[in-house]
């Protein structure tokens, strides 16, 4: 009777064992479009955009934060919002939100840069703009791919610091011109599979 049981309770398991999906982030949106479900919205966070020892990443902060009752050391990290830093454009100095998606029916995700277009055989998610922080500050980021619609919190839009995002131009040098143009404001696109 046991090893039926057990047999019974393996087997309703197994879609559970057997399921895949990819996560990805979409920075600069607050949901995930048609083909992914949210997991949750929140608002871009990283460390201050002049903090030369901090952490280089951007993340998806959640809108629930719970409240610790741990005591401040006196050295700690900070951990601030994300602003657009990008000149002619309505989005200057709004804070950027993002997104946590699943796709439940393919396995892997990446980001493309210098395209909007997918490899053959892969799904576009998004497309939108590389970003990253500006190259004369301080702290160093990772480039990513924010949407192109650059959604912010509602309210935002003054100049407030924290962690930043400017678009990416491509440098003719060591960097292949054709088939790259110098100066040119690089796209993006999130691919699934």
């Amino acid at each position: 009777m046991t090893l039926v049981l057990s047999i019974l309770v393996f087997a309703s398991l197994l879609p559970a064992l057997t399921a895949k999906g990819t996560v990805y982030t979409r920075w600069g949106n607050s949901g995930c479009g048609y083909t992914a479900a949210t997991v949750y919205s929140g608002y871009m966070g990283g460390s201050w955009y002049t903090d030369p020892g901090a952490g280089a990443n951007y993340l998806c902060l959640p809108p629930n934060p719970e409240t610790s009752n741990i005591e401040r050391p006196s050295d700690y990290s900070h951990l601030g919002g994300t602003e657009y830093k990008v000149s002619n454009r309505p989005e200057r100095d709004q804070d950027a939100l993002c997104a946590v998606c699943f796709v439940d029916d393919r396995s892997t995700n990446i980001m493309v840069p210098g395209t909007n277009k997918c490899p053959s055989g892969w799904s576009s998610e998004y497309t939108g703009f590389l970003m990253s922080g500006y190259r004369g500050h301080g702290a160093s980021t990772e480039f990513i791919c924010v949407d192109s619609k650059m959604e912010s919190r509602v309210g935002s839009g003054t100049d407030q610091g924290g962690r930043l995002l400017y678009m990416v131009a491509s440098i003719c040098g060591s960097l292949p011109c054709p088939p790259y143009l110098d100066k040119n404001i690089l796209q993006c696109v999130v691919c699934t599979k």
